[in-house]
């Protein structure tokens, strides 16, 4: 397996617990917008009893000109993300593997809901940079981004998205029935007139991809993208 080393640029602490790492686009490396990488640390060693890389979803576009991936680290936490907030600075060296995956918006339909939770937000912000550059607005997307604490990462990238992309509908959600009221409602409204892009937990994809599929919608117009805690 290729690593690529990619230099860390910057920290950003997006809320109280979640954090974003850029770095430097290494030589030869491309991906496109929704994909994910494994991830290791160039300098520093993991705990021998964990794994020593983690998968991230690469949350920039190649648009914004920078590797971003972010993560949220709660308590309690794995050895690997104890070294991210405690000893990683900027400067220091990250390895990245070739880019995986195809979640994406697809062509089939003129319309899209994004069901998103905490850290799920992640590769959704990757499509949207992507979506912005292209200028692409031949898509009509609902995002419904739900937090329960009302913690959302990215806050001044939604600005953007609001000013650059009129066929995005943002809800920034803290309340669990508005959210799964608003996916209810959106599916009823659609069904499979739509495709539905759905990233959150195991058990949060597999919930809304039940309700979705008890309320009509084929299942070939339903996307997940699971994240689990490490």
């Amino acid at each position: 397996m290729k690593l690529y080393p990619a230099a860390i640029s910057q920290i950003v602490k997006e809320t109280s617990d979640t954090y974003s790492f850029i770095l430097e686009i290494p030589d030869g490396y491309t991906w496109t917008a929704g994909q994910h990488a494994l991830w290791r640390f160039q300098d520093y060693t993991v705990s021998p009893d964990e794994k020593p890389g983690r998968v991230f979803t690469i949350a920039s576009a190649p648009a914004d000109g920078f590797l971003m991936f972010t993560t949220r680290i709660a308590e309690p936490h794995s050895d690997f993300k104890d070294i991210l907030l405690n000893r990683v600075k900027p400067g220091d060296v990250m390895l990245v593997a070739n880019a995986l995956g195809s979640y994406t918006f697809h062509d089939t339909t003129d319309r899209a809901l994004v069901i998103a939770g905490g850290i799920g937000i992640t590769p959704i912000r990757s499509l949207l940079k992507d979506m912005a550059a292209r200028h692409d607005t031949s898509k009509k997307v609902t995002v419904l981004y739900s937090d329960d604490r009302g913690e959302f990462a990215y806050g001044p990238f939604w600005d953007e998205v609001r000013s650059t992309l009129p066929n995005v509908d943002l809800q920034l959600i803290s309340n669990r029935d508005d959210f799964t009221g608003g996916v209810d409602a959106y599916a009823k409204a659609h069904g499979s007139g739509a495709e539905y892009l759905i990233a959150g937990s195991p058990g949060m994809n597999k919930a809304f991809a039940d309700t979705l599929t008890g309320l009509g919608v084929t299942a070939d117009r339903i996307v997940t993208d699971d994240f689990r805690g490490y």
